[in-house]
């Protein structure tokens, strides 16, 4: 028989905004989202508990998080970290130094690689605290923490074996389906891109990552120099999740949705 193709879409960064928990609760009940990751150091998490407590056929991730990229909104250490703040307590903005971004990475100081697993053990005991099912962790704004730092992945590893999680295969070469290009910001023109992508999947397991959310003014708080349009690309992807369109096209070609439990 021939392999099948099956695709594992995730719902990143609830828990970080409400329109987001909403946004990535919608992507999964109404459209073909089968994970969600939720970023435990941040304000909203707990109504993403309350959210997600009734839906065990929600596939919950833990958002490892040691960034806070948002210029008007911020979030700190579950843990006293040290080095891994701002000089007011917060997680910094970038892990690494980008080009044409003046601002602070963690890759630009002296970061501890003690404090780090202590603040992953933390989130992890957080995240199996309000959401005892979750089946796996993820990493925010990297692929995998392996990538910043072979030490730091094996931090990784090690914790996940301790609490009975799965480690993010996305590490390891999991290949990533982009469907559209990151603008123009328009659900339209994302649709026909995601549709017309979906016949170009080869007979294998495929993960496609984006950050749907409803919308909301408080949409508009967020960004960063380079991400200002914030409101647009997460309102325009949950529609793309949700699309009608997308869906005939999946179920047309016979594609698998799957989620981190089925891995």
């Amino acid at each position: 028989m021939a392999e099948k193709v099956r695709l594992l879409v995730r719902a990143d960064d609830a828990g970080s905004c409400r329109a987001s928990n909403q946004g990535c609760l919608k992507a999964n009940i109404e459209g073909i989202a089968r994970s969600v990751e939720v970023m435990m150091p941040c304000a909203w998490v707990a109504d993403a508990a309350r959210l997600f407590k009734d839906r065990p056929d929600v596939d919950i991730g833990i958002h490892l998080t040691l960034t806070s990229e948002w210029d008007g909104v911020k979030w700190r250490p579950l843990t006293h970290a040290p080095s891994l703040v701002d000089r007011y307590g917060n997680f910094l903005p970038l892990l690494q130094d980008r080009p044409g971004d003046d601002r602070p990475s963690l890759s630009g100081g002296r970061w501890s690689i003690e404090e780090v697993a202590a603040e992953f053990r933390a989130q992890i005991e957080h995240g199996l605290d309000l959401f005892p099912g979750a089946s796996h962790i993820s990493c925010h704004m990297v692929r995998h923490f392996a990538d910043f730092d072979a030490g730091l992945g094996d931090v990784v590893s090690g914790l996940c074996a301790e609490f009975g999680l799965l480690d993010d295969p996305f590490k390891d070469g999991l290949p990533r389906f982009v469907p559209y290009p990151a603008h123009p910001r328009d659900s339209e023109a994302r649709v026909v891109s995601f549709v017309e992508a979906l016949g170009g999947l080869a007979p294998g397991t495929h993960i496609f990552i984006d950050h749907p959310a409803v919308d909301s003014s408080e949409l508009a708080g967020l960004g960063h120099p380079g991400y200002e349009d914030v409101r647009a690309d997460r309102v325009t992807c949950l529609e793309t999740l949700t699309s009608p369109a997308v869906r005939r096209e999946i179920d047309r070609l016979g594609i698998e949705l799957i989620s981190y439990r089925d891995l």
